[in-house]
């Protein structure tokens, strides 16, 4: 709904607020942890409290950005004309975006919904300074069991590499028709 707002009202604050946006996308992550983890853990008190609540706010606020990006460039593509006879039939601004662009922009929400899932299913650094408790590590971290400085052990490791590939693999081939039809008729378009 934001890149909806942002292209369909032009003002100079809508467009501050997107190129503001698109900026915070070049920061990397790297350069922001140590002050992260310092207000989250040592100020507030998070990552002790609640480490888990925290890293689904910070994977929404990170991964906010590219989305309103990638959903701004769709809807730009989208013709006014389909909202005009909407809106002539009827429709406020509500309706014709739950009604005709929210829709739309299935094969587009498929394709983010994807690349989120990869991201965090498969980030490594983020949940390692978050998670300090065992019980909540993610697949990733908890590989690194099997692995040590003068041996792996290869037997325990494989079956975890499968496991944390699979769910994945899944999405990816549920998804893969949503993805495929939105490059299709972005081509068309």
């Amino acid at each position: 709904m934001t890149a909806y707002y942002i292209v369909r009202n032009g003002t100079t604050f809508n467009n501050a607020f997107f190129a503001v946006l698109v900026a915070s996308m070049i920061i990397p992550f790297q350069s922001i942890m140590i002050p992260l983890i310092y207000i989250y853990g040592a100020k507030l008190h998070f990552i002790d409290t609640a480490p888990v609540s925290l890293l689904i706010v910070l994977y929404i606020g990170f991964g906010s950005a590219f989305s309103v990006f990638i959903y701004h460039g769709f809807i730009k593509s989208i013709p006014l004309e389909l909202e005009e006879a909407a809106l002539m039939d009827g429709c406020n601004r509500r309706q014709t975006f739950f009604k005709i662009v929210l829709p739309m922009l299935a094969p587009t929400s498929m394709t983010i919904a994807i690349l989120n899932v990869l991201w965090i299913w498969n980030d490594y650094l983020l949940p390692s300074l978050i998670l300090t408790e065992e019980k909540n590590f993610t697949m990733p971290i908890k590989m690194k069991v099997f692995n040590g400085t003068y041996m792996n052990n290869w037997e325990l490791l494989v079956p975890a590499i499968l496991m944390t590939v699979l769910p994945i693999l899944i999405v990816y081939l549920f998804g893969q028709r949503f993805i495929i039809k939105g490059l299709m008729q972005g081509a068309i378009k």
